[in-house]
């Protein structure tokens, strides 16, 4: 992708005001009364071999390029602050960038070197919570992030009402909506940005009892066009103290069909086991500004059943078979020719621990739908109460069909190790060689390669032993 102005650039004066307030009343040359900053630092450095593919338009066939790398390195730097002057009130943010060392490939996105992931002004009362700066939310309708406003009432401790609004963001990528970076990916998209407005209720009425229903509109800012339109209801309700059942379900108001749903019960088991059965239907829901939504996704249906046992105490075993049925194609496609309309998928795992040794197993196998596939891996760590952990791995994979490995199947070896130096800095790493062994009188590319990464972790500031973020 061609580098653009990126979120940061389109952010414009709302985004880099924001982000100076937010900074300016953490750091700023006359700290606040009992003013409490804390500082998260995550740097992750990955090695990735890939074997590049050319289209040779002499021969009209693919032909494979020598092995090549990259080294994609990414820093998240997250800033909470607290007793700034005024009851209940917090800022925070959450900023990535993202470099390469020495990279022979481009790695995705990585030509956007600074995201604003998060960056807001909080006020927490006992009976209401404003929260103002770019947000990302995540709800039954999926993640959507937005720069603008979200107001929450909560008149009981079992009642909770919340309505938000502002500049709609792309999903996945927060840039806005007209960015001149998905211009490029898709030219058909409106010029223009959108405005996205929503509201929610949850509820516990009773123990083990839950209910949350949700509306969403995104419009284009000018009003000239909607861009999605909408609903999604779910539910959790116990009885006894066995049996649990579930049902969730969401709309594309818009387009006036029902998009996923699912309804489940669960059982407890003793040692903590369960027993699970799950009924869904899947339909992906597009904007109706994209040019994608005219290969009409189709839906799927199924059933999941799965089960976990305690077999010991120090030993547990899962299993789970899901079936799914894809509908019969509404419209022609070039990429869908000769493919299966039901898939089976079955998975095994199992896991032990005697003192600090852990092992763990698991098998994976899938049945129709895009090609046959099965694999499995299994690991053995040594894992003290220190926080230290060590492990060796190995994984083993093979597809067929549509989507495989040529001619054979996919070995890999790896190693694991974390190590926390002190309370507020850890350090972990992993590496994996993968080997691909063909089945006997099959030629063709070697696709051996090592996958490696790093990340250092550094926390500091004000409870900078409290595990887990403030967001």
């Amino acid at each position: 992708m061609t580098r653009h102005a990126g979120t940061f650039g389109h952010a414009g004066t709302f985004g880099r005001a924001l982000l100076a307030l937010c900074l300016g009343l953490t750091i700023g040359p006359h700290p606040l009364r009992a003013q409490s900053v804390r500082l998260h630092w995550t740097t992750t450095a990955q090695y990735v071999q890939l074997r590049p593919i050319q289209y040779d338009s002499a021969s009209g066939q693919y032909a494979a390029l020598p092995v090549t790398y990259a080294a994609p390195v990414t820093q998240d730097v997250e800033i909470s602050a607290w007793g700034l002057g005024f009851p209940g009130l917090r800022a925070y943010a959450l900023l990535r960038g993202r470099a390469a060392l020495g990279s022979e490939l481009v790695w995705p996105r990585y030509g956007d070197h600074f995201d604003l992931l998060a960056a807001y002004l909080e006020l927490q009362r006992q009976t209401y919570r404003l929260r103002l700066g770019r947000q990302q939310r995540a709800s039954a309708l999926g993640w959507y992030a937005f720069d603008g406003l979200t107001a929450g009432w909560q008149p009981v401790s079992t009642v909770r009402v919340e309505a938000y609004g502002g500049r709609g963001l792309a999903r996945a990528t927060l840039e806005p909506y007209n960015s001149p970076a998905l211009a490029a990916l898709d030219p058909l998209r409106p010029d223009k940005g959108t405005v996205l407005l929503g509201a929610s209720l949850s509820a516990s009425p009773f123990a083990r009892s839950s209910f949350s229903a949700i509306y969403q509109r995104e419009v284009l800012s000018d009003r000239s066009g909607l861009v999605s339109e909408r609903a999604a209801v779910d539910g959790r309700m116990g009885i006894g103290s066995i049996l649990t059942l579930s049902a969730s379900a969401d709309a594309d108001l818009a387009e006036q069909w029902i998009g996923k749903a699912s309804i489940s019960a669960t059982v407890r088991l003793f040692r903590g086991g369960f027993a699970e059965l799950e009924a869904f239907r899947y339909r992906p829901t597009l904007d109706l500004t994209t040019i994608w939504g005219a290969f009409v996704p189709e839906s799927n249906n199924g059933y999941t059943a799965s089960v976990q046992l305690a077999a010991a105490s120090d030993l547990s075993v899962s299993g789970a078979f899901t079936y799914r049925r894809w509908q019969p194609l509404s419209a022609g496609s070039p990429f869908l020719v000769s493919i299966a309309d039901d898939q089976k998928v079955v998975t095994l795992g199992a896991h032990t621990r005697r003192g600090n040794l852990t092992l763990d197993g698991s098998y994976h196998l899938e049945l129709g739908y895009g090609g046959d596939q099965s694999g499995g891996d299994l690991g053995i760590g040594w894992a003290p109460d220190d926080g230290w952990r060590a492990g060796l791995t190995g994984t083993a994979f093979r597809q067929t069909d549509m989507v495989r490995v040529t001619g054979g199947t996919v070995v890999g070896i790896g190693a694991q190790i974390r190590t926390p130096l002190g309370r507020r800095l850890g350090v972990s790493a992993d590496v994996t060689r993968y080997f691909q062994r063909r089945l006997k009188g099959a030629t063709g590319v070697d696709w051996n390669q090592t996958r490696a990464s790093l990340t250092f972790d550094w926390t500091l500031g004000a409870d900078a032993d409290r595990v887990g973020g403030y967001r």
